[in-house]
């Protein structure tokens, strides 16, 4: 197959991140693939060799910024000539719907967040509407994203999780944990950040021994740092930026926390879990952490939005090491079955059945 992967390249990202290793996986398969990244050329994971790397940026602002991005998508795929498109950015995926299929190949869009997002109100949903239909295929992440369309779109749909790119090999079983509680994610609202730091301002009043870090970089750094002043926690939470060496910096951490209020299906909670690290989750939108966490069998889920909740986790999960250690043996064994192999097996058989159907 030739296979072009439309992308929006802009940083540590897990969508970003789970493109690429799907385009290095497709060809490593043998696949003729081309991976193009629209408007941002900030890819900061290593892209094979085998894979061609095509950058468009944006040419205009405002409006016409989406009619030049709309021009050269096609102006591309003309040249390129695929067989099928794969989106990971619906912006992308409604424009390459609206192109002949003689241009394009068939189209696939895969939902990597929460399809019931406010993102989707007004103009987007009355595009998302008018484009879904001319969209041959649909990859979900999670079956709560799967059922929140209809009937129409989940018959040409699949649901399939991410894989989990850890070397376990690297990382030993920790014997002693730091008294450090973890996440990873960008600062941006979708994460919730100040919710992990109200519910560890709650929790850091009677346990004094704990620091949380925070693993990120984004548009409200400034921000959340004004807000731990605020509460005079600067000498207890750090925004520790991003780094290639992530699992490195947390595999010894006693906690990880994922206080998002919505996420497709969080890559950073599954890495964590394979590195053994206790979790909680929020319950997010539109389901992926309870996909993931089996509630007080090898994580804890709690309510979003609700600090309360959060702390009272933390203390439970903290105060008690042997359910940390059942939690972190179990999780790990649990995301043995998340392995890329069978995974990218999965998006290769959907791509082939779809170009071999690719009538809508």
């Amino acid at each position: 197959m030739k296979i072009v992967f439309l992308s929006y390249l802009h940083g540590f990202g897990g969508a970003e991140k789970q493109n690429v290793m799907l385009a290095n996986s497709m060809a490593a398969r043998g696949h003729n693939v081309t991976l193009i990244s629209i408007s941002v050329d900030n890819n900061c994971y290593k892209l094979d060799e085998k894979v061609k790397y095509l950058y468009l940026p944006d040419r205009k602002t405002g409006f016409l910024r989406i009619i030049t991005r709309f021009q050269d998508i096609k102006k591309s795929l003309k040249q390129i000539k695929p067989d099928i498109t794969v989106n990971f950015w619906f912006q992308s995926a409604y424009m390459t719907a609206m192109m002949s299929k003689r241009i394009t190949g068939c189209v696939i869009y895969s939902e990597r967040g929460d399809p019931g997002d406010q993102e989707y109100n007004g103009l987007v949903g009355l595009i998302r509407k008018i484009t879904l239909p001319k969209i041959n295929g649909f990859v979900f992440q999670s079956k709560g994203a799967l059922e929140y369309f209809n009937n129409k779109v989940q018959s040409r749909s699949v649901v399939i999780p991410n894989p989990v790119f850890i070397n376990l090999d690297k990382y030993p079983d920790i014997k002693k944990r730091r008294k450090v509680i973890v996440t990873v994610g960008r600062l941006h609202p979708q994460k919730n950040h100040k919710l992990l730091i109200d519910a560890f301002n709650i929790f850091s009043k009677t346990e004094k021994n704990y620091n949380l870090e925070i693993y990120g970089d984004g548009e409200l750094r400034e921000e959340l740092q004004s807000y731990i002043d605020s509460l005079n926690l600067s000498d207890r939470v750090f925004l520790k930026g991003t780094s290639p060496e992530i699992h490195r910096l947390i595999l010894d951490a006693s906690l990880f926390v994922l206080s998002s209020d919505y996420e497709g299906l969080p890559n950073t909670l599954l890495e964590a879990m394979a590195l053994g690290i206790p979790c909680i989750s929020t319950d997010c939108r539109p389901g992926g952490a309870r996909e993931i966490i089996d509630d007080n069998i090898d994580g804890l889920i709690v309510e979003c939005g609700n600090a309360d909740s959060l702390a009272e986790a933390i203390s439970l999960l903290s105060s008690d090491e042997q359910l940390m250690k059942e939690f972190s043996k179990r999780s790990k064994i649990k995301m043995l079955h998340f392995n890329s192999e069978d995974i990218y097996s999965q998006w290769e058989s959907f791509l082939k059945r779809n170009t071999i159907n690719n009538d809508i």
